[in-house]
């Protein structure tokens, strides 16, 4: 009878110290393998919100690549469009066409000042300015029609300054043009 109770008593320690280990485990180890597993996914999530930031910053470096790109494409392809005739040739065809575009949209074409020829932007550039400034009276709305076709005229111009004033004699548009123009085919003609 003895033995049945001593094996019972060794299953009952076994059992308890089985227990207190389980219970050691659930109380120290699985605490430090929950935050190892919680670290390991904030680790995860950091990575992927970071790899997420580097792939919208790569995105964005890639439109700037393209605008740029495209910027420099577009200036090529405007620089091979200036006339490379002289400063006199460009001030004639810009006459040219005020006139024709001021008669066709039933406006007066009251003065056309021409400023000097001035180089344009850093040094080795064979760029050429010449300021225009002219004055055009009529109605507003052949101003505005006036304008929108001389833009599309196709001139190597940007519009500088430009003030529409209302006078006795109608509507008066002040515009401050530069024309632009390469210098570098002089030279080329003058080596060959």
């Amino acid at each position: 009878m003895n033995t049945p109770l001593r094996a019972s008593r060794l299953r009952l320690a076994l059992g308890i110290l089985a227990a207190t280990m389980g219970l050691a485990v659930a109380f120290f180890l699985l605490p430090d393998a929950s935050q190892q597993l919680s670290q390991k996914l904030k680790a995860k999530r950091e990575a992927e919100l970071k790899r997420n930031q580097q792939v919208q910053q790569l995105q964005e470096l890639q439109q700037l690549a393209d605008r740029i790109r495209r910027g420099k494409e577009t200036l090529a392809d405007l620089e091979t469009r200036l006339p490379r005739g002289s400063a006199g040739e460009l001030q004639w065809n810009l006459s040219k066409t005020l006139h024709a575009l001021t008669q066709k949209h039933g406006l007066r074409l009251i003065s056309v000042k021409y400023g000097l020829p001035s180089r344009e932007g850093a040094k080795g550039t064979d760029l050429e300015a010449v300021e225009v400034e002219f004055v055009a009276l009529g109605v507003y709305p052949n101003h505005k029609a006036f304008m929108l076709e001389l833009e599309g005229s196709g001139l190597p111009f940007a519009v500088r300054d430009g003030r529409l004033d209302e006078s006795p004699e109608g509507a008066r548009l002040t515009i401050v043009l530069r024309a632009f123009r390469k210098t570098g085919a002089e030279r080329e003609e003058a080596e060959t």
